[in-house]
């Protein structure tokens, strides 16, 4: 009798605990299972009505770019892994940054913008195969003053879009990659700043911040 009393006793102990992991565990999946769900269904579309599927065009499969050879104008090799994961938007122009170069600039800076507090989790890049002249690059850099200037080498950017579904992409165009450095959607002169601007809120809004 003794002995069955002490079962129960110890029985009752443990419960509680256990009760409070289980309570901690369905409080962390209540908050995590949803907002992962819908990081899934923007990037698959599985799910989502036609209405409101991305505005973007999805690059499949996506690509990785931290490992790219790029070069930021004037300084060292450009290491995205090492810096503050962000989501950033390469530019890319062709030959050289052209008025259609400067209208998808112009977009991309508007929506900047209109990210308001959330803009510091966001920056935009223009990917150039050639290094612009200095003077070229100071009459941008005057309209832009948060744009980043990088090189790349045209095979390395053919490389990255081979066997994609853009794997012809048309000049400009801007791929949009996310905080863990994987190019997943691209944009062009099509596209107005409003779409771009729902889908780069919808993606912050569900993404981590640190």
């Amino acid at each position: 009798m003794t002995q069955s009393n002490d079962t129960h006793r110890e029985i009752s102990e443990d419960a509680p605990p256990r009760s409070r992991r289980l309570q901690a565990l369905s409080v962390v999946a209540s908050v995590v299972l949803p907002i992962a769900a819908a990081y899934i269904v923007f990037y698959t579309g599985v799910g989502m009505p036609d209405a409101t599927v991305n505005e973007g065009s999805l690059l499949e499969p996506p690509r990785n770019i931290q490992s790219l050879p790029l070069m930021e104008q004037g300084r060292a090799p450009l290491q995205l892994e090492a810096e503050e994961p962000k989501w950033r938007y390469l530019i890319v122009p062709g030959q050289d940054c052209d008025n259609a170069c400067e209208e998808l600039l112009y977009t991309s800076r508007q929506v900047h913008v209109r990210l308001g507090e959330k803009a510091r989790r966001v920056e935009r890049l223009l990917v150039n195969t050639a290094p612009l002249s200095p003077e070229r690059r100071e009459q941008l850099a005057e309209k832009h003053p948060r744009l980043r200037f990088v090189t790349l080498p045209a095979a390395q950017l053919d490389s990255l879009l081979q066997g994609t579904s853009h794997s012809t992409i048309d000049y400009p165009s801007a791929l949009l990659v996310d905080q863990q450095g994987y190019a997943m959607m691209v944009y062009n002169n099509e596209h107005s700043g409003n779409q771009l601007l729902k889908d780069i809120k919808r993606l912050l809004k569900y993404s981590y911040e640190q």
